[in-house]
């Protein structure tokens, strides 16, 4: 695989190889809004309209129902991409920090959700904050789960990463078993690494009932740990120029122990180092400074 573009992960991202995609979606908007009008006819009656498409990519497309637009229809060409968003809102169903979830259809590998026209400005640090206690109860949400959802993810437990050969993506396989053991040590034994959010400040909004929301769920892992995104919150913070990625480590590591964990500021120092060495990252744009 070849190394992604310059961005928050710059080193560590890997893209997919050309024509991984067997049947990838057409990228013109009208040609999209035609499809998704079908696809709303045969599995999503009775769904508003009119529909307009937001983005036509060949891996998604997304569209907006209603005027105001008040559902969100995302399509997917990759049935695992699909499959990983549905496991993220099934993960996160109690977290509130998505969009609320009405409709998945397997079928047609769509989901419809609620449309968040309003955008969270991050510029102010209480917002900021807001966003990374966000972040912080998606890392820790596997301390929360149902006994029936966290015995069908045992198999995600760090304590097995630790038994199991390093990923082939794993630069050095001894700094990725570094990590896993300070994030099993931070949230305990029974403990899913989720992690790798899309984060970006157009992803960040506000939900009806007030809890900001993170717009695209389709990245969440659960083997990569919470680390790639404490990482790109200091690259946003160190882009806007405002707070610095210090202040957003230390939020974090507030908010992360105020939901249960363990973490001091030193172990998460160590964490973010180890991260880097075992993935090839180039930079943690401050965050261990």
């Amino acid at each position: 695989m070849s190394t992604a573009p310059a961005g928050p992960l710059d080193g560590a991202a890997r893209t997919r190889p050309d024509g991984w995609l067997a049947n990838p979606f057409t990228t013109n908007h009208a040609t999209a809004e035609r499809q998704a009008y079908v696809i709303l006819a045969r599995h999503h009656a009775g769904e508003p309209g009119p529909v307009r498409c937001l983005t036509a990519r060949y891996r998604t497309a997304v569209f907006a129902l209603g005027a105001p637009p008040r559902r969100v229809l995302k399509r997917h060409a990759d049935e695992a991409g699909y499959l990983g968003e549905v496991l993220a809102y099934e993960l996160l169903a109690d977290e509130n920090v998505l969009p609320v979830l009405h409709r998945a259809c397997d079928t047609s590998r769509t989901l419809l959700v609620d449309h968040l026209d309003e955008e969270v400005t991050l510029s102010g640090t209480d917002a900021f904050d807001e966003l990374v206690r966000s972040v912080a109860r998606i890392h820790t949400a596997s301390s929360r789960w149902q006994p029936e959802v966290a015995e069908t993810m045992a198999l995600w437990h760090t304590t097995a990463a630790l038994d199991a050969p390093s990923p082939d993506w794993i630069t050095l396989p001894d700094d990725w078993h570094r990590l896993l053991q300070l994030v099993t040590d931070a949230h305990g034994l029974g403990h899913v690494p989720l992690g790798h959010l899309d984060l970006k400040p157009e992803h960040v909004r506000r939900r009806a009932d007030g809890h900001l929301a993170l717009i695209d769920a389709e990245t969440l892992r659960p083997d990569i740990t919470g680390l790639p995104d404490l990482i790109t919150l200091a690259h946003m913070a160190d882009q806007q120029g405002h707070p610095s990625p210090r202040w957003v480590r230390h939020a974090y590591l507030h908010h992360a122990r105020e939901l249960g964990t363990h973490w001091n500021d030193h172990d998460l120092i160590r964490a973010l180092a180890a991260f880097a060495a075992a993935t090839g990252l180039r930079s943690l744009h401050g965050a261990h400074e």
